[in-house]
């Protein structure tokens, strides 16, 4: 059964075509806490972005084909990743507001006794124009568990 506190790893890569063949992922690495309500897998986090001070309290939910990510803080959003569905939402930043457009080709999850992995893949559109296609590897560990890895 995982426990409450955990470690979670996202990686994202977005490639597009503008971008550099070897462009690296960006991870954030940060401790979280895990619960599981109704059939339903949820992870809470903040982060505080480079050269900002307030913190966004991020809420990750994820169950059977389907992942969200919402965001309250200097970023506001409500992201819905879903195999083989299109989402819409709107981003909320510092430098105004922006349309998402999430057109989810897969997500899979992946549970064991003290670790949890979820693979989405999507293509990202903002205003209306195709930016990247992107690959998401969210991992979540119990703190406790002796095997932690970020792989």
């Amino acid at each position: 059964m995982m426990k409450k506190d955990v470690l979670l790893s996202i990686c994202g890569l977005q490639i597009a075509e503008d971008m550099p063949k070897d462009a690296e992922p960006i991870e954030v690495i940060t401790p979280a806490q895990y619960y599981f309500k109704n059939g339903k897998h949820y992870v809470l986090y903040d982060e505080i972005a480079e050269n900002e001070t307030e913190v966004t309290r991020n809420t990750l939910q994820f169950y059977d084909r389907y992942l969200s990510l919402t965001k309250h803080g200097a970023d506001n959003v409500h992201m819905v990743i879903e195999s083989e569905k299109q989402n819409d939402t709107y981003y909320a930043t510092c430098a105004g507001m922006l349309h998402i457009s999430l057109d989810g080709k897969n997500v899979e999850i992946k549970e064991q006794e003290n670790k949890i992995q979820v693979d989405a893949r999507y293509n990202l559109a903002i205003n209306y124009e195709h930016v990247a296609n992107c690959e998401l590897k969210i991992n979540i560990q119990s703190k406790e568990s002796s095997d932690f890895s970020l792989a």
